[in-house]
């Protein structure tokens, strides 16, 4: 999107929101791997902008499900997160308070920061008046059966891959050792699990920011922390919830500190010890997930989605750093 027309688009989201936009600045923001982000300066105040990728391929209502959360959490009291300030659902824009703060390293973080993130589901999820119209998290689950497929669907389309290249055959290669991998998780899994089809009832799902982790944080001056970027949150499996939080790759949290994370964050239920065990038994499944979602640039669709935000990246380097990184992943990261 060239720069006068985003200027233009900013200057009639501010006119439809009713505010002013006198002496307004826009600055690109980097960072984000699937929409266009700016920061904009008024006379008076600072905005971020989010303009969200879409496309039939594409199902997932992101402006919906970021703005909902947030509405949310905003009416739960919650301040470690941007306020939501309008919402352009033709155009697809969001628009939220700006945070000034700055992205944590692995190296920097604290057990304080890990409970902060515990304290800040367990509050997303106390009591008995969680919305129920909050859409469910992207590839949200509530069966085992149902993660299984999650996964077997993920390893079938990469395990399709052309093989033109010669990085494309290290890719092909390298998915077809995580499905071995996988079809011995899945018996591991089966042979503990009991039911693989039953669903966890609402009281013990949880509503999740799902791509949950310090990638998506930010440390104020106070010292508090602020979580962002919220577009595939909704209703989930706090098991998911806890996987991806310490598999993330961006910003690793150490796996020291997990049963202390899951028993704070999974304090709304009566089933906290249920829902722990679980956590624990599926993790393996998320690592497998994750080695996958790191693959994501050999597929078109998340090549689109990649050049939507940034037309300028590098397809290839992309794709070789992303087949590194997942095969180290895929070493390093224990269960």
């Amino acid at each position: 999107m060239e720069t006068s027309r985003l200027k233009s688009s900013v200057a009639e989201l501010f006119v439809d929101a009713g505010i002013d936009a006198g002496e307004m600045e826009v600055y690109p923001v980097s960072g984000g791997g699937n929409n266009k982000v700016v920061s904009v300066q008024t006379k008076t105040n600072r905005y971020i902008a989010k303009f969200y990728y879409s496309h039939p391929s594409d199902t997932r209502n992101r402006l919906a499900a970021e703005y909902s959360f947030l509405a949310y959490a905003f009416a739960r009291g919650l301040s470690d997160v941007p306020k939501p300030i309008f919402c352009d659902r033709k155009n697809n824009i969001g628009l939220y308070e700006f945070i000034e703060g700055r992205k944590l390293d692995t190296a920097e973080l604290k057990r304080q920061h890990i409970m902060a993130a515990a304290s800040f589901i367990k509050a997303l999820n106390a009591g008995t008046d969680r919305d129920p119209t909050l859409p469910v998290a992207s590839e949200g689950c509530f069966s085992i059966e149902q993660h299984f497929s999650i996964v077997d669907n993920r390893l079938n389309r990469l395990l399709g891959l052309p093989g033109e290249s010669e990085m494309e055959q290290q890719a092909r290669s390298f998915v077809g050792e995580l499905e071995s991998s996988w079809k011995k998780t899945k018996e591991m899994i089966s042979a503990k699990a009991g039911s693989l089809s039953e669903e966890l009832g609402a009281d013990d799902r949880c509503i999740s920011p799902s791509d949950f982790g310090f990638h998506n944080a930010l440390l104020k001056n106070s010292g508090d922390i602020c979580f962002i970027d919220f577009e595939y949150a909704g209703w989930d499996d706090p098991a998911k919830m806890a996987g991806d939080f310490f598999l993330q790759p961006a910003v690793a949290v150490s796996l020291e500190h997990f049963d202390d994370f899951i028993s704070e964050a999974l304090d709304y239920s009566k089933n906290k010890a249920m829902l722990a065990e679980r956590a624990r038994l599926l993790f393996p499944i998320f690592k497998i997930k994750w080695c996958c979602l790191m693959l994501n640039e050999f597929l078109p669709s998340a090549a689109k989605r990649r050049h939507f935000a940034n037309p300028n990246v590098d397809s290839e380097q992309s794709k070789q750093l992303q087949l590194d990184k997942a095969r180290q992943f895929f070493i390093s990261r224990k269960a």
